[in-house]
């Protein structure tokens, strides 16, 4: 499989949606220590989600490798 470059947009993207990652984890985990455990469960879920979806090319490139 020839690899290819990604684009400035698909970079940004993927930037935007670590930093938002990162943000709403730790302001999951934030709102837990302060008790308000249903907005902490969904800014934490929120938070991994997101870090997931930063890393979508490299997380389809190894489900291409072991699933295909």
């Amino acid at each position: 499989m020839a690899s290819k470059k990604q684009s400035t947009g698909e970079m940004i993207s993927s930037v935007v949606f670590f930093v938002v990652g990162i943000l709403l984890f730790t302001e999951g985990l934030s709102r837990l220590n302060s008790d308000n455990h249903l907005s902490g469960a969904a800014g934490i879920l929120g938070g991994l989600l997101s870090l997931l979806a930063a890393f979508r090319f490299r997380v389809q490139r190894a489900y291409e490798k072991w699933w295909k």
